[in-house]
């Protein structure tokens, strides 16, 4: 049985001009349909003489649903480990993130017309020798790469342990099957159906005709070394953070937490049903 919701948080991609203006029918629609709504204070100036809404600053750990904007990734993680539905809508970008609003949405999640789909994460650690450096958790991709002028690093791909191979490339993208729709299909990776429990290694323009991406189950262990690196290279998680690698340094990526009972660690989304 579906959870009944009442309360419902509003986050926003305000570099989109269609979202502002989106708001301020959307917020006062959800406030007549009976739900509590809370919302950034960045987003109160956009709700026009609405005022039927309260601030999420200090009342965000009680969201029992928030709604997320495309291309804006962190909201999404930084509600991950509080375990609340998300429920993205499309603003006409291709991805696995967001829904296309419908007239009827919200009155389908007030009656209890929706699923409730998992979606795993990765974490991405910057190890030095034996000692975790940094560490990162990506809802869609990491990606090892070159920085600054465009040059290729020469990658070693290490597969539980396993020597895939050594190629040069302008880098290699680690994906979710959430993050197939996003860095790694422009660099000729596969969609991946976003509830699938796999991961998907892409690399970037690789420097030969026969390596190409590969889906591996999501309970292995991916490396990547840098071989010989003579200039400065990085890791990027969800082109929202990451740091530079340095001499010595390699990247494991695995999925985030490993049985099923961690697992549930992972976003959870929203989907209206029909």
């Amino acid at each position: 049985m579906n959870p009944d919701f009442h309360r419902v948080g509003v986050v926003a991609n305000l570099k989109k001009e269609e979202v502002r203006s989106f708001l301020a029918g959307f917020v006062p629609d959800l406030v007549k349909a009976g739900f509590e709504v809370f919302v950034e204070p960045r987003v109160q100036p956009y709700l026009g003489r609405s005022r039927a809404f309260k601030s999420a600053s200090a009342a965000v750990r009680r969201h029992r649903v928030a709604r997320r904007r495309r291309n804006d990734p962190f909201h999404g993680r930084q509600y991950a480990d509080m375990e609340i539905p998300i429920l993205g809508i499309n603003v006409g970008r291709l991805g696995f993130l967001a829904e296309t609003f419908r007239a009827d949405t919200i009155e389908r999640i007030k009656a209890g017309r929706f699923r409730i789909q998992k979606r795993m994460r990765i974490v991405a650690a910057m190890i030095h020798g034996d000692k975790v450096v940094q560490e990162f958790s990506a809802l869609n991709d990491v990606v090892v790469h070159g920085a600054g002028f465009s040059r290729m690093v020469a990658l070693r791909t290490v597969i539980d342990g396993r020597l895939l191979r050594e190629y040069r490339a302008d880098g290699v993208i680690i994906t979710t099957p959430t993050g197939s729709t996003a860095y790694s299909l422009s660099a000729g990776g596969p969609l991946m159906e976003p509830t699938m429990e796999a991961i998907l290694v892409t690399p970037l323009c690789p420097h030969t005709m026969n390596l190409r991406p590969m889906v591996l189950d999501s309970s292995g262990e991916i490396e990547i070394h840098l071989v010989g690196a003579r200039s400065r290279n990085t890791l990027t998680v969800d082109g929202q953070e990451g740091s530079y690698l340095e001499d010595g340094q390699h990247v494991l990526v695995a999925e985030r937490e490993g049985d099923e009972a961690r697992r549930s660690r992972g976003l959870r989304f929203l989907r209206p049903a029909p």
